[in-house]
């Protein structure tokens, strides 16, 4: 029996989520080693075998896209030999991000070529959004935890992670899937069951992102939501509805928001969140990982190095060491940005920077997708940007690439009509 290609890519596909998202959970509850490290390795050799098997069919009109990825993610390369990889955390984050190009490759050789594409991409999503959102729900009702943790990041202080190490990634992770879902489900909707789907899945990484705690994430993940329900492609009247919002929000009076946040207190769980919102509204200078954050960021913009080949990842202690009060930047500057810098140099950063304009050029440029698509595709790459800030590093977290490379394959790569605002019903013929 003869296998199809997409089967096999859908199959690679499929492996590698299962393995970064499950991983370091079955290490923790079964004690197996982590499956996603050697995995990576095979994924990325696969990929390159498979680039060479399909040279004659290569994709040209997707070209762009995908080279300033490979350019980004290749040049690292030099660091297993210029730089001591002394743990294994250098090791996988550098592994785990040379993987990306591999992603997006098989991303667009599945999608490109699919019979149904937007159905494969839902099924992956349909995968991806409860293994994000149902574990959190598991650790609350029943204090199970999937991941090893310190006592600080313990479910019994009402801290929830799922699948995650810290409810940092957690809620990242879930914010740079609900632009996904949203354009997905609901902005390429066929059926009312589409639209159905799509909310259940948006509600249950609304309730991830909550639970989290993440101001940031929670902040935008507010934003994203109400700019759904208010944006329908004109722009005076979002202007118009954000001054509305902003004046009803500002008329709140704060002794009432305070006596709210306070009366969370009790509940562990609901008073992580109120706790975290209460310190992020009302005494922001008392937020020592805000302030430490600062000080991370104001001395790198006070005193960028020129770098070419990057110090290597979590290697920045030459760079930091003795200009900080803490050591919070010798490895994770909680900032992917000035992170992927200080690791891999210019280059790297410059082809990121292409990356970001391709995307961004090809989505403005595509005269298929009305203007509501457009905007939700690209707030894909606006949330992926601002949720670089939130975590100590998203090195690790490959997936968290998948929204982007997704959405540019599906608009740039497949035959489509002109969009539409309606659903429509067959109603029977009669005679």
């Amino acid at each position: 029996m003869k296998i199809q290609k997409t089967s096999l890519y859908s199959f690679i596909i499929y492996t590698m989520i299962f393995a970064y998202m499950l991983g370091p959970s079955l290490s923790h509850i079964i004690g197996i080693p982590r499956i996603d490290n050697p995995l990576t390795a095979v994924f990325w050799a696969v990929a390159v075998l498979t680039l060479f098997l399909e040279r004659k069919n290569f994709p040209v009109k997707y070209f762009p896209f995908l080279a300033m990825l490979a350019l980004m993610a290749s040049w690292p390369i030099l660091h297993f030999f210029i730089t001591p990889l002394t743990s294994a955390a250098r090791y996988a984050d550098l592994m785990f991000f040379m993987v990306l190009p591999c992603l997006a490759y098989y991303s667009y050789l599945i999608v490109s070529r699919h019979p149904d594409s937007l159905g494969f991409i839902r099924r992956l999503l349909w995968i991806i959004v409860p293994l994000t959102g149902l574990p959190p729900l598991i650790e609350l009702f029943t204090g199970f935890q999937f991941t090893s943790s310190s006592e600080l990041m313990a479910v019994e202080v009402g801290i929830t992670k799922g699948l995650f190490f810290n409810p940092n990634n957690l809620g990242t992770f879930a914010l740079c899937m609900t632009p996904a879902v949203l354009f997905f489900f609901n902005l390429q909707a066929r059926s009312p069951k589409d639209v159905l789907s799509g909310w259940f899945l948006f509600v249950l990484l609304g309730f991830t992102v909550f639970a989290s705690a993440s101001r940031t994430a929670i902040l935008c993940f507010t934003i994203l939501t109400a700019f759904y329900f208010i944006y329908r492609g004109n722009i005076l009247s979002v202007m118009v509805a954000v001054i509305l919002s902003t004046v009803a929000i500002l008329s709140i009076p704060e002794q009432w928001v305070k006596e709210f946040l306070l009366s969370m207190h009790g509940n562990p769980f609901l008073e992580n969140i109120s706790s975290r919102l209460y310190l992020f509204l009302f005494e922001l200078e008392s937020d020592n990982s805000v302030s430490y954050r600062q000080e991370i960021y104001n001395y790198f913009w006070q005193n960028p190095p020129f770098l070419v080949t990057g110090y290597g990842p979590k290697n920045f202690i030459g760079y930091f060491g003795g200009k900080l009060t803490n050591e919070l930047a010798f490895e994770n500057p909680h900032s992917f940005l000035i992170e992927l810098y200080l690791s891999f140099g210019l280059v790297s950063f410059a082809a990121f920077v292409c990356y970001v304009g391709t995307y961004v050029a090809g989505l403005v440029s595509d005269g298929r997708l009305n203007n509501r698509q457009r905007f939700f595709a690209l707030s894909a790459m606006a949330l992926f940007l601002i949720g670089g800030f939130i975590p100590s590093s998203v090195f690790r977290m490959p997936l968290i690439w998948l929204p982007c490379f997704l959405i540019f394959t599906y608009v740039s790569c497949t035959a489509r009509e002109p969009a539409t605002h309606r659903i429509t019903r067959k109603i029977p013929a009669t005679v």
